[in-house]
């Protein structure tokens, strides 16, 4: 009996080099089954990305205590715990979460203060991680639904999505700050995935739990609607009755026991002016001039702010109904560029507010995204390293003054240019399709 050559082997047996899978024919030798090393595969390669981003999160967040809202959600789960949502709303202003988020913290700090004795701040020493631990797996999923994106749509590339996956923004919000931001996130790319998906119910059950979550979502609601509308009034109603029905569900906790606190407070709710892209150049402009800068001479504002809401809406409104025509792909680019919107005129911002547009500008642009990320991360970086009094962080000092702001200027410039570019796309794209047409319009009148 002679031994077989490499390419020789009996019939109907299986053999796999590491990481390797293929099938052994004695006509054909050894051929993948695949054709192509598992290891280089891009799936395999974004979930390995996806488990090591994870793993280095969850380390993070359980040796860190985190961010100043550690303590705060700490305290709000306390109140919430012990004598209900409602009495939260009435008691403390800055209680803006909708009250599916805040339950989620009452139950948070009830669980964690059984785990866990009271450490630094009175916060049970459990919680830390625990607040951190759903946005954690919130990124993961993330990543798998923009692979099951790339699956239908061919869109992003895998150098993008192991950017997303690995990103240092994204470390840094998830894994050390601490607050529900990548929750709402993934929800919210659910509910446009299911937009792509052609599942108008689907999609609005999402959006409504997304805006439950956090209540930003909600001026993305014109595009969402926009998009169905154009698929038919079947499509529009059924989204719209799924919409409505649950943000009433998820709201009423606030709606029924107080309306107008939660209408006041978190519908009502807007950032600090002066630390973020126009408003810093105006609050840089009073310095410069030497007028006062207290919170109270910034009221002077008041009409800017209120200007600039209003442009962002009717932006919004107009990018879906414009858009409204573009395929479930495309679909994604509407909210990348509404998000631009949002950005770049907000009146206040937070510097971890920059993983709300994240994977949809990566689906919009990659080049993009990979300067978003860089940028972010420089913003972001500067952000937390005064806070925790630079390195090693562990935890973060709300006395710090914010001397941060002027790092924002990096992301907001860089959504600034991403919406000029935006612009002179659009117009170059519709000088050329009307170039395009002139010959067969000359042609037909002849």
């Amino acid at each position: 009996m002679t031994q077989n050559s490499p390419g020789e082997a009996g019939c109907g047996t299986a053999f796999a080099f590491p990481g390797f899978v293929s099938d052994i024919n004695p006509d054909r030798g050894i051929t993948p089954r695949s054709g192509y090393f598992l290891c280089s595969s891009p799936k395999f390669l974004v979930v390995c990305a996806a488990l090591v981003a994870a793993a280095l999160k969850i380390y993070c967040a359980a040796t860190t205590f985190g961010s100043c809202d550690v303590p705060i959600i700490s305290h709000f789960g306390y109140i919430i715990d012990s004598v209900g949502i409602d009495y939260m709303y009435r008691a403390d202003r800055l209680f803006n979460h909708p009250p599916v988020t805040g339950e989620f913290f009452g139950l948070l700090y009830h669980f964690a203060s059984y785990l866990s004795p009271p450490g630094a701040d009175n916060v049970p020493r459990s919680l830390p991680f625990l607040l951190r631990l759903p946005s954690v797996v919130a990124d993961f999923l993330a990543v798998l639904i923009l692979f099951k994106v790339r699956e239908k749509t061919g869109k992003p590339p895998v150098w993008a999505l192991l950017l997303f996956a690995l990103s240092p923004a994204a470390f840094m919000v998830s894994g050390f700050h601490g607050n529900v931001d990548a929750i709402m996130v993934c929800v919210l790319l659910i509910a446009a995935y299911f937009c792509v998906e052609e599942h108008a119910l689907l999609s609005g059950t999402f959006l409504a739990l997304a805006c439950s979550i956090k209540i930003v979502p909600l001026f993305l609601t014109p595009v969402f609607f926009f998009f169905w509308l154009h698929r038919g009034r079947k499509q529009a109603l059924q989204f719209t009755i799924a919409f409505v029905v649950s943000c009433l569900a998820g709201w009423s906790g606030a709606l029924i026991g107080s309306p107008t606190y939660f209408l006041k407070n978190v519908l009502g709710y807007h950032s600090y002016a002066g630390g973020w892209g126009i408003t810093y150049w105006c609050a840089f402009l009073f310095e410069a001039l030497h007028l006062d800068l207290s919170p109270k001479s910034l009221d002077r504002l008041a009409p800017l702010l209120t200007a600039l809401k209003l442009i962002i809406v009717v932006s919004v409104v107009a990018l879906g109904w414009l858009r409204r025509k573009q395929s479930g792909a495309g679909f994604f680019a509407t909210i990348a560029l509404s998000w631009t919107c949002f950005v770049v005129l907000a009146p206040g911002f937070i510097p971890y507010y920059l993983i709300w547009m994240a994977p949809f500008v990566l689906l919009y642009s990659p080049n993009w995204y990979a300067i978003l990320t860089a940028a972010s991360s420089i913003y972001l970086f500067a952000y937390y390293n005064m806070m925790a009094h630079g390195m090693p962080w562990n935890s973060c000092d709300k006395f710090v003054p914010p001397a941060w702001n002027v790092w924002g200027n990096i992301p907001w410039v860089v959504a600034v240019a991403m919406g000029i570019g935006a612009l002179i796309f659009n117009r170059q794209g519709n000088a050329l399709s009307n170039l395009c047409h002139t010959p067969k319009l000359a042609v037909s009148k002849l």
